[in-house]
């Protein structure tokens, strides 16, 4: 597989699993989980926006992806409970394509997943 199909395939699957993390049951007129995808750049997100409690605004992003021209999948946000590497491993993209970018680099390569 060349590198832009392997883009191809790791963005469809990064969008599969962000898309299943919205929650729809958690999701009111004043509180949502959206994904958002900028295919161009290769960016997505999972934000949090809205009043979670009547004095709780929350505007965060609690999930952010990115997909390198490498065809590297970096994890550069994770403020949830999920193990996103995990899960996007189990999906399908293989351990030595994702970088856990919110570590320096000196210990990536401690991770078990790509250092870069």
């Amino acid at each position: 597989m060349d590198t832009a199909q392997q883009i191809d395939r790791y963005q469809a699957l990064v969008i599969d699993f962000l898309s299943e993390q919205q929650d729809p049951a958690t999701t009111t007129e004043e509180y949502r989980r959206l994904m958002l995808a900028d295919k161009e750049h290769r960016h997505y997100q999972l934000i949090a926006t809205g009043w979670a409690s009547p004095s709780q605004y929350v505007d965060a992003i609690l999930i952010h992806l990115a997909i390198k021209p490498t065809g590297k999948v970096w994890l550069l946000e994770n403020s949830t409970d999920l193990h996103v590497a995990e899960e996007l491993v189990a999906r399908g993209i293989n351990k030595t394509d994702i970088v856990l970018a919110f570590h320096p680099p000196q210990y990536r390569a401690l991770s078990g997943y790509a250092a870069a």
